[in-house]
């Protein structure tokens, strides 16, 4: 089978089912805006273009028109990768884009055959998202390339079932929910693993460490909430380490603070004196490796998010052993289990969450079952094996039913 994957920071969600594919002895292209080095390339009939230009920052720019424009320039450079090998008669069978940016927008003028499979994420317009609705008319704009992708798609592809929940009740049926999976090889528990930071801070098993993880540090993420109750939880336990792992320097997901910097620097600006910086780590992002190490030597990990795409940090901090603390936010109830993967508080309740991490981080013998838990969950619900074989069964599925019918093939 010939299959094209197109997603603008590959391998992104595609990591475990691209080279799954390759070893199947399916021909596969993927098209990204760049080739990274740092990404090591399945061998066999695989090939990996690179269309060039920065989508997210262009979708991140304060000229409202250049937002606007930028999908539809992200869908000319990946129809300009793609032209020279569309002309030598290679056509897919299949089509999985993650459409945000736009990347399968012109798929036509290539491709017009091709039954496409569109992840698509969020709906960022649902009310399960809370926050501001007075906006709702601008993140409609910005998710026109998702709603472009709608009108084409055979079938579409997403995470969670919040996420699938937060598109309109009408979109939901032509909806798969499926997860790209967790590598339980790779994110495992090691009681002998230690964590190395660049200033030469080293932590292990016997660190009282809590971790916490984010793309970028941002109250969409809940950073805010972790630091309201740090200055108590450093009181109350005097050798308690906090990590911090994440971009200190931007946002990636929700809008900047009011003033100059970042929202790490202004956050903690709020606390003043109150904290003890020395047994405060913010290292930026994390290596994969180093990552993992957190996650195994973490004593707590706090995923606080508001709601919003489920992290991947923590689905491999439960697949690390790590018990969790979390927001009972809008789709967190269908990944931890209260009293059994995990512990629930409620939203922005500071009193709740700084209890219920005192008693964790305190209590050894409570903190136990929980990893267990946890470890159990992630190896039920998201080995990446049986999520990638779910995955390429859907697109066999496609393939095969839109060479037969060109309404394709429905869930």
């Amino acid at each position: 089978m010939r299959v094209l994957l197109l997603h603008q920071n590959f391998p992104g969600q595609f990591l475990h089912l691209a080279p799954a594919l390759v070893r199947r002895g399916d021909d596969v292209v993927a098209v990204s805006s760049q080739v990274s080095s740092q990404v090591s390339r399945p061998a066999g009939r695989f090939r990996w273009l690179a269309c060039g230009g920065d989508v997210n920052a262009d979708l991140r720019h304060p000229d409202p028109a250049r937002r606007l424009l930028a999908p539809w320039q992200q869908a000319r450079r990946v129809v300009a990768a793609l032209t020279p090998l569309a002309a030598t008669g290679w056509r897919p069978d299949v089509v999985l884009a993650h459409c945000f940016w736009g990347d399968a927008l012109l798929l036509d003028d290539l491709f017009p055959a091709a039954p496409l499979v569109a992840m698509l994420e969020l709906d960022l317009t649902s009310p399960l998202l809370g926050g501001d609705r007075t906006a709702a008319g601008g993140r409609q704009i910005q998710q026109w390339a998702d709603a472009v992708a709608i009108r084409r798609m055979t079938v579409g592809i997403t995470a969670s079932r919040f996420q699938r929940d937060s598109h309109p009740p009408w979109l939901q049926p032509r909806l798969k929910v499926l997860h790209e999976g967790v590598d339980l090889r790779l994110y495992a528990p090691d009681p002998l693993a230690r964590l190395r930071l660049a200033d030469g801070t080293s932590f292990g098993s016997e660190t009282l460490v809590l971790s916490f993880a984010a793309r970028s540090l941002e109250p969409l993420r809940g950073l805010d909430r972790l630091l309201a109750v740090l200055p108590a939880l450093q009181q109350r336990l005097p050798q308690l380490q906090v990590v911090l792992a994440g971009a200190c320097d931007r946002g990636c997901y929700g809008s900047p603070p009011a003033a100059d910097g970042s929202w790490l620097q202004h956050l903690l600006a709020g606390l003043g004196e109150g904290i003890d910086r020395r047994r405060l780590h913010t290292p930026g992002l994390l290596p994969p490796d180093q990552l993992r190490n957190l996650f195994r030597i973490s004593r707590v990990h706090a995923y606080l998010s508001r709601p919003y795409v489920p992290s991947w940090s923590l689905l491999e901090a439960m697949a690390c052993g790590a018990p969790v603390v979390a927001c009972a936010d809008a789709g967190v109830e269908e990944l931890v289990i209260d009293g059994v993967s995990g512990r629930l508080v409620p939203a922005d309740d500071p009193a709740a969450l700084l209890q219920t991490l005192l008693t964790l981080l305190s209590a050894t013998e409570i903190a136990a079952p929980l990893r267990l838990g946890a470890r159990r969950h992630i190896a039920s619900h998201f080995d990446h094996r049986r999520c990638v074989s779910a995955q390429i069964d859907l697109l066999d599925a496609v393939a095969r039913s839109e060479a037969a019918s060109p309404q394709g093939w429905s869930p």
